[in-house]
């Protein structure tokens, strides 16, 4: 989340802010410095008994001095510190004490996370609702008189607003790490989960939707005025997350009204102004959100009104093609299969563009959808340029890395790196049944002749394309060549289809540890171990090799997956193997994760003890794991 504002925005606002400084309320300097000391007292460290007596103290405190113990520097670093342990009755009255300075940086900050207090207080029970609902009805009424479009365009107030917004909708929508984060830590991450969430098992309060729905509607009526800046830009998306969570039947109305607003004409724009918006850095966030909410039948008109005969640009576009992923997230069947004929063609463009997302939202739309799978994957492999049989060992390469196959093909078990977006997709692929091949568009060109070689079918190049087959497996032509995967010949019992998995089975031992160790391709060995048969095969494979990926950080998340999808057979097998190397696991921060999880000394002190617990865990004894 962005740091709220500390001074004006713009030199055009500074007069309007020195004078709402002078109206803030100001704590005197004997309090200021009695708020001072005792954050410095609580930053110190408390034991449990003393800061079971020093809260309700300093709240008390607090309660006199508001809302200006809120807007003092101390003061609001102490609020924020004691919020977590503040009584649920007192709650109420800070919210209602708070409503008036929503744009302050400071009493923003505490307002937000008194806020984010709301949904867990709520999921308690703790006797309180009422109040929290009339406190919050107090903050709507109190924001619709003041301005709230001013309210959404404050870079202080929009945090607040759209803090508000989150909890009359029931929870936060969660928002993915920057790129380039670094990963948080489990405590944290709870933390985090739980902070924006209604409890499990909680309801809202009857009265929440009605005061989402007038503060939405208040937003629709100024939704002109609210595209930019970006903070009052998020208030509309959190609007629009806010009522679909909600399920009310104002999040149809809201989202029409603002795809009506991104489409009004603009000056000087040749294309349509949906597609220009889709362009737009800013507008096309509005766009994406409200694609996230729109029914079927509203996709359709967006696209065949709008996107359709421009998806080659768009997907090529370094801020549309976001866009178009999003529609495929949530577009019906119709539209990704219009999708794939007119965009198909060129999937190798917004590959060699650096947009591998736009492949992904493909495959993952084609997953939903089983019928074009087919179609899916021979696009696919041509952008990939290994439609061709001979090139079909080589695929894995090429998806691997999403980049065509250059010249020579790979070596027979060559190592396999992955990247990020190569991983996911061949995640997807190993989902996939093995369809039929999709028929060429063009029955008279000279790729013709190149797909019925590719299919296998052997028919002259006026034959229809949907003849007939022989019965079986004969339906799958393109990729079920003699080596099938399935068959008796086949190296390795891998899902999905046949050139993807007759590629992983021919990557030698030390090429599937490599796999291991990496992180994108831990993530595909998931993938594998969550199939039976396929589980089967890796373990036997990996087989000797547990200590080293033990100690690793990826190998042992792969050996983490092992385990929990394991039967017990397979956990004793594990077990055996790695008891032995204790000591070395011991010593080894990620080995000694492994030997907590699997109880490796309780495997060596009382294996009977141990197997007793294996086959009383459950059907595939998770019960074992502390």
């Amino acid at each position: 989340m962005a740091a709220h504002a500390g001074s004006p925005p713009g030199p055009g606002m500074s007069r309007q802010w020195r004078q709402s400084r002078q109206s803030w309320p100001r704590l005197d300097p004997d309090t200021a410095e009695y708020f001072r000391r005792a954050l410095e007292t609580l930053e110190e460290g408390l034991s449990e008994e003393e800061l079971a007596l020093f809260t309700p103290n300093v709240l008390s405190e607090v309660s006199q001095h508001l809302p200006a113990v809120a807007l003092d520097p101390g003061g609001s670093r102490l609020l924020l510190l004691l919020l977590p342990q503040t009584p649920p009755t007192t709650l109420p009255t800070l919210l209602l004490n708070l409503g008036g300075v929503p744009r302050h940086p400071r009493g923003s900050r505490v307002l937000e996370a008194a806020l984010g207090r709301v949904l867990g207080v709520l999921g308690e029970g703790r006797g309180v609702g009422e109040d929290l609902e009339g406190a919050l009805g107090g903050l709507v009424r109190l924001f619709l008189e003041q301005d709230l479009g001013g309210l959404a365009r404050d870079p202080n107030g929009s945090f607040v607003l759209r803090a508000l917004l989150a909890v009359l909708g029931g929870g936060r929508d969660e928002v993915p790490p920057p790129k380039g984060a670094e990963p948080k830590t489990k405590k944290a991450e709870l933390k985090a989960k739980g902070a924006w969430s209604l409890p499990e098992g909680a309801e809202l309060p009857p009265s929440f939707r009605p005061l989402l729905e007038e503060l939405a509607q208040e937003l629709e009526q100024q939704i002109p005025a609210l595209l930019s800046p970006a903070c009052a830009s998020l208030c509309l998306q959190g609007a629009l997350g806010a009522l679909r969570r909600s399920q009310s039947p104002s999040c149809a109305r809201f989202c029409r009204a603002l795809i009506g607003c991104l489409r009004q004409p603009g000056p000087a724009h040749q294309h349509s102004p949906l597609l220009t918006s889709l362009q737009d850095p800013a507008r096309s966030r509005l766009l994406e959100a409200a694609m996230t909410v729109l029914d079927p039948p509203g996709l359709q008109e967006l696209f065949r009104g709008h996107l359709k005969g421009h998806l080659r640009g768009v997907a090529s576009h370094p801020v549309a093609n976001h866009g178009l992923q999003r529609l495929l997230d949530h577009a019906p069947e119709d539209v990704v299969s219009e999708v794939l004929s007119e965009l198909g063609p060129a999937l190798e463009e917004p590959l060699a563009r650096g947009h591998p997302g736009v492949v992904l939202a493909l495959l993952g739309a084609a997953l939903r959808h089983p019928r074009l799978q087919g179609e899916a994957l021979r696009w696919l492999f041509q952008a990939l340029r290994c439609w061709a049989p001979p090139h079909h060992p080589h695929c894995v390469t090429a998806l691997a890395k999403l980049r065509p196959l250059e010249g020579g093909a790979s070596e027979e078990g060559a190592v396999l790196e992955p990247s990020p977006a190569g991983s996911r997709a061949l995640q997807l692929l190993l989902r996939f049944r093995c369809p039929s091949p999709a028929p060429c568009p063009a029955h008279n060109g000279p790729d013709h002749a190149h797909c019925n070689t590719l299919n296998g079918t052997g028919h002259a190049p006026n034959a229809p394309d949907h003849a007939p087959t022989t019965p079986g497996h004969a339906h799958c032509n393109t990729f079920n060549g003699p080596g099938h995967a399935h068959t008796a010949t086949g190296p390795a019992p891998l899902p999905g289809p046949a050139p993807i998995a007759r590629g992983l089975g021919a990557l030698s031992g030390a090429a599937l540890v490599a796999l291991a160790r990496s992180g994108p391709g831990s993530r595909l060995c998931d993938v594998i171990l969550g199939s039976k048969t396929a589980r089967k095969w890796l373990l036997k494979r990996l087989k000797g090799q547990w200590l080293g990926l033990a100690q690793d950080r990826f190998g042992s998340r792969v050996l983490d997956t092992a385990w929990a999808n394991g039967n017990p057979r397979q956990r004793v097998r594990l077990a055996t193997e790695l008891a032995p190397h204790l000591p070395a696991l011991l010593r080894d921060p990620f080995g000694r994760g492994v030997v907590r999880n699997f109880s490796l000394e309780l495997f060596r002190r009382d294996r009977p003890k141990w197997e007793r617990l294996q086959r009383g865990a459950g059907p595939k004894g998770r019960g074992l794991i502390l």
